[in-house]
């Protein structure tokens, strides 16, 4: 695995690639390596793509400077993790590399606004987009492979790619889950005891109303889940919702329908989707 930390060197190496006819498939990361990402790299590497992966903790992105410093970073054991999966390229992009003007971000996104964590997390979005479309003209990638646990980011990447024309190819990937059911996070990373305890008792409660809202979709259901969840003095819940995940509007058919859920663990935010067909 090649290891890069300065743009003018990547440039000449991706160069090199190109020349000999590689595809970039790009996987941007925050950084600790979980399963998720290891499954996105695996694709990539499978269909023939060179798998180039960012780690970035963009801080645009977040709404609260404590949550920008406590986001967990783990650089030794990354890259001891992306070896072991013949990851081709690591590269570590630095501020000045993605915001050469100055951090700040820019609004140009404004499907699928306003509802889910874009409701709660002003700003959050604009960051995302901006830090994403900073790092394809960086790179310049053929390919791109997300995972869908951040659904709605997913979605705004999605419709930033058809806004430019642009001839990249999103592979959205299935959220590989723990035994718990829960998608894997970076954050989880920063649960000590406690709080995974409390974590597992509050996923057995989701997993266990996902049947009867994928027999039928009630408001009885997601009303028990926050229920159960307050029962565990789980107190900060920003939202369980059903939503259609073309459209993401609110929806009561099974039909391409999600489970949207986000709460917190003390300052540990919990976000997940769950299909219901």
């Amino acid at each position: 695995m090649k290891i890069i930390e300065n743009n003018p060197e990547f440039q000449v190496f991706v160069k090199e690639i190109r020349k000999k006819g590689g595809k970039i498939a790009l996987i941007p990361t925050m950084g600790s390596i979980h399963e998720g990402h290891k499954s996105l790299i695996e694709k990539a590497n499978k269909l023939g793509f060179f798998s180039a992966v960012t780690i970035f903790v963009n801080p645009t992105q977040f709404n609260d400077l404590k949550d920008y410093d406590n986001y967990p970073r783990n650089r030794e054991q990354d890259i001891c993790l992306l070896e072991k999966i013949d990851t081709n390229l690591l590269f570590f992009p630095s501020n000045k590399d993605l915001y050469p003007s100055g951090i700040t971000s820019k609004k140009t996104i404004l499907d699928y606004r306003n509802i889910l964590c874009d409701k709660f997390r002003p700003g959050h979005f604009d960051g995302v987009t901006t830090v994403v479309k900073s790092l394809f003209n960086l790179i310049n990638p053929d390919h791109v492979f997300l995972g869908e646990k951040d659904y709605q980011q997913l979605k705004l990447i999605q419709k930033m790619i058809k806004n430019d024309n642009s001839p990249i190819l999103i592979h959205p990937c299935v959220s590989i889950r723990m035994k718990n059911g829960m998608s894997y996070s970076s954050r989880y990373d920063n649960f000590n005891s406690f709080q995974e305890n409390l974590f597992k008792r509050s996923s057995r409660i989701i997993i266990s109303n996902l049947n009867k809202l994928r027999i039928k979709i009630h408001s009885m259901h997601l009303d028990n889940i926050k229920k159960e969840l307050n029962k565990l003095n789980i107190k900060k819940i920003e939202y369980i919702e059903v939503r259609n995940e073309v459209s993401l509007l609110p929806t009561v058919k099974n039909n391409h329908a999600r489970l949207f859920i986000a709460y917190y663990i003390d300052e540990i935010r919990i976000i997940d989707n769950f299909v219901l067909y």
